[in-house]
């Protein structure tokens, strides 16, 4: 008598959707921008950045790092999204990430010429030590979004958490610097919150991120109008609104995050818009952000004892070779970031795949008792099924 076959346990669902071209081109141009904008900064003269060209580059530049926090958060939020995390598998899969970025972001901006003062607790380095910088800025909007996320559920009530975030945040900016300036904050959290000595405090700047993910799960559900357009068409109408209104950037902190999001997202717009033909060249750097920032920083600015441009050439360049540095700073980053990057995806690669033919490995088949009579198993049975969840991309 032939047994019945046992069902095999079923694979867990695959995660739906291919990648986001579009968003890794943005991402991209983010990298890259942002890595001229700072060799430039390094390197050119005075008398060079008052040219006409360069006053209106430097006016745009401005939203480099917004852009930067946008591309950021839309691929977290995406990505949470796509892959069903709720709860505390949020928090678990992306607290090492917050980690990892607060990590880099402090051992950038460690004070090795200054070790003694360090040490002896001299203020001004510490302050330079524990500012809040980019990296910090996604460490602390991510660790602030997961949170959020773990707790809210269905796409429609977490793009309405990640709207109250992005408005709130800008609006409470002068009420909670009036208060951490009255005192009594430890120093690292009034460097993280909203200290003018750091370059990207959570008050405001967080708001550029929560802005990302909520354009994320927005456009993830627009299917008959091109993503490019609808990111060009919000950022224009922001930008005719806040010029009849007359906001001033200066005036406040919500008027400023206002006409950066408008830029940001015109900016993001004309990014996708790019030839597809170019996806082989820019998907690997926008996925590489990470490691092109933590390369190129020592090279513009230099690092502990280690001198960069800013130290070595200073700024003394015209335009055309400021613009040649620049170059070579991003050629540089992309040469060591990107083969970097590809050997530790290769490394995680091995390790997962180690990981799941541990779990798939058969398990020795039960002894029959002596006095039973000898039984086959049906096919099947007596096998584990790997049930590892699906990693979120880097």
């Amino acid at each position: 008598m032939t047994h019945p076959q046992a069902p095999s346990a079923a694979p867990p669902p695959s995660v739906p959707g291919s990648r986001n071209t579009g968003l890794d081109r943005a991402r991209a141009v983010a990298t890259i921008a942002m890595v001229m904008g700072h060799s430039l900064d390094a390197v050119l003269s005075d008398a060079a950045r008052d040219g006409v060209g360069m006053v209106a580059y430097w006016s745009l530049r401005a939203v480099t790092a917004p852009l930067f926090l946008f591309v950021a958060g839309w691929a977290f939020a995406t990505t949470v999204q796509r892959t069903g995390a709720q709860g505390a598998s949020v928090l678990r899969r992306y607290l090492p990430r917050v980690g990892l970025l607060l990590g880099w972001g402090y051992l950038l901006r460690w004070p090795g010429w200054g070790l003694p003062l360090l040490f002896a607790g001299d203020v001004a380095v510490w302050r330079h030590f524990l500012s809040f910088d980019a990296l910090h800025g996604v460490a602390g909007a991510l660790l602030l979004g997961a949170g959020m996320l773990s707790v809210v559920k269905g796409r429609a009530a977490r793009m309405g958490a990640l709207a109250v975030l992005a408005v709130l945040l800008p609006l409470a900016s002068p009420w909670v610097r009036a208060t951490v300036e009255a005192g009594g904050w430890p120093l690292a959290l009034e460097q993280a919150l909203v200290s003018r000595t750091s370059n990207f405090p959570l008050f405001p700047w967080a708001a550029y991120f929560f802005v990302g993910g909520l354009a994320g799960l927005w456009l993830t559900e627009v299917k008959r109008v091109s993503h490019w357009l609808c990111l060009m068409s919000v950022g224009t109408v922001i930008l005719v609104l806040m010029t009849l209104w007359g906001g001033d950037p200066r005036g406040s902190d919500p008027t400023l995050v206002a006409w950066r999001v408008g830029l940001l997202s015109v900016a993001a717009g004309l990014a996708m818009l790019l030839p597809s033909r170019l996806d082989r060249l820019m998907a690997p750097v926008g996925r590489a952000s990470l490691w092109v920032y933590v390369v190129h920083l020592p090279l513009a600015y230099g690092w502990s004892t280690f001198a960069g441009l800013a130290s070595r050439v200073g700024r003394s360049q015209d335009v055309l070779p400021a613009l040649g540095l620049a170059l070579s700073v991003l050629t540089v980053s992309l040469a060591i970031a990107l083969p970097a990057k590809k050997l530790y995806g290769r490394w995680r690669g091995r390790g997962r795949n180690s990981e799941s033919a541990h779990q798939h490995r058969p398990h020795p088949e039960p002894t029959a008792p002596p006095t039973a009579p000898s039984t086959p198993l049906p096919s099947g049975e007596g096998r584990g099924e790997g049930s590892g969840a699906p990693r979120l991309s880097q």
